[in-house]
């Protein structure tokens, strides 16, 4: 375990360090992220991760999902999980579920494109799994979105290359190219004629009516990360990175 003293950095181009958690300043406040430093370059950073059976990121409101810092250590399926602010120790990504505030994504990706926020999603059957152990990812996919709308639908949202040749992730197909909004269990801003939130343990997400490749899920489902569609296609561990 890590305490978060040490540096503070005012960008993530200053990290010259190897992988790990780092504290930045972005959008004029210190928060804590992941950096991997070993895959493509390095700099990538880590804003969203589930391990499976672990309530994935479950009651967490809209508030907290566009403009919090969320490390969870995981709870049961019907209830909330810890959130461990900045303020507390960090772990290995092993320890966590993740979820990065979206206010802050523009801010911490145009390092591959600029004005571009570029992803690359994986999943693994180990938790914890590096973005840089690329022969531990059972499927792995790279795309990019130009930025959020006000309701935290991606813009531009295109496909740039299956590395794994596994197909692509639901994230990417149906959520991101469509355009679906985020919702989450007190703010619906799906397209169906429900809250899609509500039925999948009050995971956030961008449902469409409701979704496919969730990496939250739960509810009626298994409660772990999926790639594509909503049938047998889950994983231990999935995470996504942007940079």
């Amino acid at each position: 375990m890590a305490t978060l003293g040490g540096p503070t950095y005012n960008n993530i181009s200053e990290i010259k360090g190897p992988s790990g958690f780092y504290q930045v300043i972005v959008n004029s406040k210190p928060i804590i992220v992941y950096v991997d430093q070993t895959y493509d370059g390095g700099g990538w950073i880590c804003v969203l991760a589930n391990r499976k059976n672990t309530a994935g990121m479950n009651n967490l409101k809209y508030v907290d999902a566009t403009d919090t810092i969320n490390y969870r250590t995981g709870g049961t399926p019907n209830g909330t999980n810890t959130i461990y602010t900045p303020n507390h120790f960090i772990g290995g990504l092993d320890d966590y579920n993740i979820w990065i505030g979206l206010s802050y994504w523009q801010s911490l990706a145009g390092r591959v494109t600029s004005n571009k926020i570029t992803v690359v999603q994986f999943v693994s059957t180990t938790n914890g799994t590096q973005l840089g152990s690329t022969a531990s990812h059972t499927k792995r996919y790279r795309w990019r979105f130009d930025s959020f709308n006000l309701t935290y639908a991606m813009v531009g949202a295109a496909s740039l290359s299956d590395e794994t040749g596994t197909g692509s992730p639901g994230f990417y197909s149906y959520h991101a190219a469509n355009g679906y909004s985020l919702s989450t269990y007190d703010k619906d801003q799906d397209v169906s004629g429900g809250n899609c939130s509500l039925s999948y343990n009050n995971n956030p997400w961008w449902y469409g009516a409701c979704w496919s490749g969730n990496y939250f899920a739960g509810g009626g489902h298994q409660d772990g990360p999926y790639w594509d569609s909503s049938g047998t296609d889950y994983h231990q561990y999935g995470a996504v990175y942007i940079k």
